[in-house]
């Protein structure tokens, strides 16, 4: 009945079952425990929980993880965290995965320090955190501005023999971006390359970009765009969009034209946005037709 969703009349069976005088075993409490917690009723999990002590059914470790990750993903992190103490004080080790489900609940909520708690311990313990562990901590670190606990995690990332990956400095350099200190973002970004090698995806040429042309700074941004071809980044319409509305600011025709130009070539098609800036910006300065036959280069195209 679980396995189909018919939670409800899962427990009404167990019901009638204990008024016969039957008594549940470590199987039928794990099973309605995890289908509750699957339908976000952690009230009822462990209302069940707490019959199945009362009965003196011992929990196994899957009734534990179901608990813990029931109460982590409704945001219950103390008693989560609560669980786990349970769960390793009946002799049961909490592994990787158990840990990173109560550390993604933790950031959720803003509390790295806790998260970074748990990181320690999973290290005492002898359990080794994977690249999602430490990216999760460095991206919500870097995205409140903790940019001290981001970089502490990524030096613990390096000793304990991981290498940061794309998303890491992609989780670095958008809090950077996003707090308005480019020059930081731009000396993790020639990091990244010299350092470790890592080659930066579109996505973080986009955030690059897209505060050079708030910054004004467009000379700097079509620079980047060159850099990308040349390393056979592929731009997508983000990147285009963000030179686009940096070039209207200073009615840079002749650079948009090839910006338009280059996207047609690359079958990057536009979105409301590019039109939205094509739109409001060329009519006014007498190239409707240019406008024209660049959206008449992609209803040809359909």
């Amino acid at each position: 009945m679980c396995k189909h969703g018919r939670v409800g009349s899962a427990l009404e069976f167990f019901r009638k079952m204990q008024d016969k005088g039957l008594k549940g075993n470590v199987v039928t409490y794990s099973a309605l425990i995890s289908a509750y917690c699957n339908v976000n009723n952690t009230e009822k999990a462990m209302e069940i929980f707490d019959d199945m002590l009362r009965t003196g059914c011992a929990p196994d470790a899957i009734v534990y993880y179901s608990l813990i990750n029931g109460l982590s993903q409704a945001g219950m992190l103390d008693d989560a965290c609560s669980m786990k103490s349970r769960m390793q004080e009946t002799g049961f080790r909490l592994d990787r995965l158990g840990y990173n489900i109560i550390i993604s609940g933790l950031l959720k909520k803003n509390k790295s320090d806790k998260a970074c708690e748990l990181l320690k311990e999973m290290i005492c313990v002898g359990i080794q955190p994977d690249e999602i562990t430490y990216n999760a901590i460095i991206s919500q670190s870097s995205q409140s501005g903790d940019f001290s606990t981001a970089h502490q995690v990524m030096k613990s990332m390096s000793e304990n023999s991981l290498v940061p990956t794309v998303v890491t400095y992609g989780a670095l350099i958008h809090g950077y971006c996003k707090a308005d200190k480019f020059d930081e973002a731009m000396k993790i970004f020639k990091d990244m390359s010299s350092t470790t090698k890592v080659s930066p995806n579109t996505e973080i040429y986009n955030m690059l970009i897209g505060s050079l042309c708030k910054k004004e700074d467009i000379e700097s941004a079509i620079s980047l765009l060159d850099e990308m071809e040349s390393r056979e980044v592929i731009p997508n319409v983000i990147t285009y969009n963000a030179i686009l509305r940096g070039l209207s600011e200073r009615d840079s025709l002749g650079k948009a034209f090839e910006i338009m130009d280059k996207m047609a070539k690359q079958n990057c098609n536009p979105n409301y946005v590019t039109m939205e800036i094509l739109t409001s910006w060329l009519p006014q300065v007498g190239e409707t037709e240019k406008l024209k036959a660049f959206v008449k280069c992609y209803s040809s195209a359909v």
